[in-house]
């Protein structure tokens, strides 16, 4: 079998040999789950440095709430918020930065100053303004699947799903994108019920082989609370058992909050299933 490469600007991950770790550092006041910690850039450095300590593959910044009832913000704002850590976090790593943003502005800017990587919740609707934009500076993507409306409850159509994956991305390839510069992320707590993010995740090996590979980001989310009761805060056990059984269904990527925690549960997934 050929080796698979997820590649960005400046590098790139041979995947299938193990899962990789995307550490998630929000720099908002209102993010669902640690809104409002790492607004100041010297908290944001500080909860870097502690992911990267415990094995993150790839950072990805966030300056943009966009939990359930979330406000949109201006470009001037997002950007006010993400410019100082992102020049901060690229001055003292060598490592893949990704920028969590919907916004081509925001991530024209962010590629400018470093980042090596755009994670787009709304990626199937950002084909042509994004794409111009990774082509341009050989960028990695994560390429969410979204739609509006959302699914209602119980009706998630997973052929739909891949299908609009697959043609996203065909047109970014068209576009001068390669599939190794993309991660298809199937968008977990976003375009359909609460339940249906377990329907999803029986379903991942449906969407690997779309581009470079499979990304997951689970990570406190609701559906989590739905089954154990917690709170945000406390749903990083619950993301690591996701995040293992993920990496078991052929998930090449996690992106979580609690960094070392899922390194751990990905380890005993990954020499479950990797290893010979």
């Amino acid at each position: 079998m050929a080796a698979r490469y997820f590649e960005w600007r400046r590098g790139r991950w041979l995947l299938g040999g193990r899962t990789y770790v995307m550490g998630i550092l929000n720099l908002t006041p209102d993010s669902f789950s640690d809104g409002g910690l790492h607004t100041h850039p010297d908290a944001a450095l500080r909860r870097f440095d502690q992911m990267v300590a415990e094995g993150a593959d790839a950072i990805d910044l966030g300056a943009e709430s966009t939990r359930p009832g979330y406000v949109p913000i201006s470009v001037e704002e997002e950007w006010a918020r993400l410019e100082p850590v992102l020049y901060a976090v690229r001055r003292r790593w060598e490592g893949p930065i990704s920028v969590d943003t919907q916004k081509p502005e925001v991530a024209r800017r962010a590629l400018e100053a470093g980042a090596d990587i755009v994670n787009d919740i709304w990626g199937v609707a950002h084909v042509e303004s994004m794409g111009r934009l990774l082509a341009e500076h050989g960028a990695g993507y994560v390429l969410m699947f979204h739609r509006e409306p959302a699914y209602a409850p119980g009706q998630v159509n997973l052929e739909e799903m891949v299908a609009t994956l697959r043609q996203a991305v065909a047109a970014l390839a068209a576009g001068g994108v390669p599939p190794a510069q993309v991660l298809v992320d199937p968008g977990l707590g976003f375009a359909y019920g609460v339940e249906d993010n377990w329907t999803v995740l029986r379903a991942l090996s449906r969407f690997t082989g779309l581009g470079a590979g499979l990304l997951i980001g689970p990570s406190r989310k609701r559906f989590l609370g739905a089954l154990s009761g917690r709170p945000p805060e406390a749903r990083d056990v619950a993301t690591a058992a996701v995040a293992a059984l993920a990496a078991l269904a052929g998930a090449d990527v996690v992106r979580v909050h609690a960094v070392g925690l899922a390194r751990e549960a990905l380890a005993v997934a990954d020499r479950w299933v990797r290893s010979g």
